[in-house]
C-alpha cells in the first residue's frame, strides 16, 4: 500500500490536508508481515481510501461512532475486482463518504449505480428507527 500513497499523492495531500498526514498513513501502511501493532493500524475513514483505491472495492465500515461506505477515488477499471464479503442481496450498507463525492474521478462515477438500491435500504431503515 505504500506504492498506492507514493503514486496518488497529490491526490491524498488533497484529501487528507497536509503532506504530515500522508507521511503519517505511509507509515502506518508498512508493516511486512503478521498483527500490526497499534502504531500501523489504518484510522478510520479517511485511511480506508488507502484500501479501496489500492484493492478497487468497496470498503463498509460499521462502527458505533458512525458507519460509512469508502469507494475508490480512482479507478483503472470500471468495475470492482472483487469484495470481501459476499452481502445477501437485501444487506444495507451506509451512505458514501462525503470525502468521496469531492475527490472522486469521472471514471468511478458509474460506482454509485452498483450500491444504490443497498445505500437507499440503509437510509429507510434508519429514517424508520429514528421515528420510533
Amino acid at each position: 500500500m505504500p506504492y498506492e500513497l507514493e503514486h496518488a499523492t497529490n491526490m491524498y495531500l488533497s484529501l487528507l490536508g497536509s503532506a504530515e498526514c500522508v507521511y503519517e498513513l505511509v507509515h502506518r501502511t508498512q508493516w511486512p508481515d503478521g498483527l500490526a501493532p497499534l502504531e500501523h493500524l489504518l484510522e478510520t475513514p479517511d485511511s480506508l481510501y488507502v484500501i479501496a483505491n489500492a484493492f478497487n472495492l468497496c470498503v463498509v465500515l460499521v462502527a458505533q461512532l458512525g458507519s460509512t461506505t469508502v469507494l475508490p477515488l480512482y479507478s483503472y477499471s470500471n468495475r470492482p475486482r472483487g469484495t470481501l464479503v459476499q452481502m445477501h442481496d437485501e444487506c444495507p450498507i451506509t451512505p458514501l463518504h462525503v470525502q468521496w463525492i469531492h475527490h472522486r474521478s469521472e471514471r468511478v462515477n458509474n460506482w454509485t449505480v452498483l450500491y444504490y438500491e443497498k445505500i437507499a435500504y440503509w437510509n429507510t431503515r434508519v429514517a424508520r428507527n429514528k421515528i420510533k
